[in-house]
């Protein structure tokens, strides 16, 4: 290795030293090396080798901290990221405290009660000539809408009602239930022996205003009703629903 060293700059020496010969130029040598350059005719350079690599140096000591840089523009949203699974549910929290009392609320209007039921303890007996029926025995007449002396049901509140009678006869006998003097339903029964008796009910549900009048009436003939203390005579009604 250090003989190959020595021939190179043996020859590098002797271009150098050719080239002095040549021409009165400059002549450049430093460190095993040499360049020489000249106008002639003929460009001719001559470049030796480079040398070995020098072992590494130590590292510099550190330099500054530089000042920060200008924050960059805010980038644009990503987008969203798919559901994570539901976490398990938690403990209970505490009983919160209690809430202030409310306003009192208002009672629903009680509704209206309006009913009746009479029977007659005694017969009745007809000749060729309508007959309405009374009853002297009251039951019940809650609102006072029934007039115990003419047998009739007045509506002191509009509304829809219920009504039934009933009859029995040994004989024959033929009556409706009447609403402002129209017929409304009827019974009627007739016995061929006249050994039986014969008794029938019926009833109906009508819409009434007030001032409206319903009774029970004998149809005219020669016609019999049979009732004793047993009351086998009723009339009824009571209100459904007020409007």
């Amino acid at each position: 290795m250090v003989r190959a060293r020595v021939l190179f700059a043996v020859l590098v020496l002797l271009g150098c030293w050719m080239l002095q010969t040549t021409s009165a130029h400059e002549v450049q040598l430093e460190e095993a090396s040499c360049s020489k350059q000249f106008r002639s005719d003929v460009n001719i350079t001559v470049v030796a080798g480079p040398g070995p690599a020098g072992q590494k140096g130590d590292m510099g000591p550190r330099g500054h901290k530089g000042t920060p840089g200008e924050r960059g523009e805010t980038g644009a949203p990503g987008e969203q990221g798919p559901v994570g699974p539901t976490g398990e549910k938690g403990d209970t929290g505490e009983l919160g405290p209690a809430g202030e009392t409310g306003t009192p609320g208002v009672s629903p209007p009680v509704p209206t009660l309006v009913a009746f039921s009479v029977a007659r303890t005694t017969g009745l007996t007809t000749n060729w000539s309508k007959k309405q029926v009374t009853y002297d025995d009251v039951l019940s007449n809650e609102g006072g809408a029934y007039n115990m002396t003419t047998g009739k049901f007045v509506t002191k509140v509009g509304g829809v009602y219920f009504f039934t009678f009933t009859g029995k006869t040994s004989g024959e006998y033929m009556i409706h239930l009447k609403k402002n003097g129209k017929i409304m339903v009827s019974i009627r029964e007739k016995i061929r022996d006249l050994v039986d008796n014969q008794a029938s009910s019926n009833s109906a549900i009508l819409e009434l205003d007030v001032g409206d009048e319903v009774w029970v009436e004998v149809f005219p003939g020669a016609y019999s009703l049979h009732s004793n203390d047993g009351r086998f005579l009723t009339f009824s009604g009571f209100l459904i629903s007020q409007m």
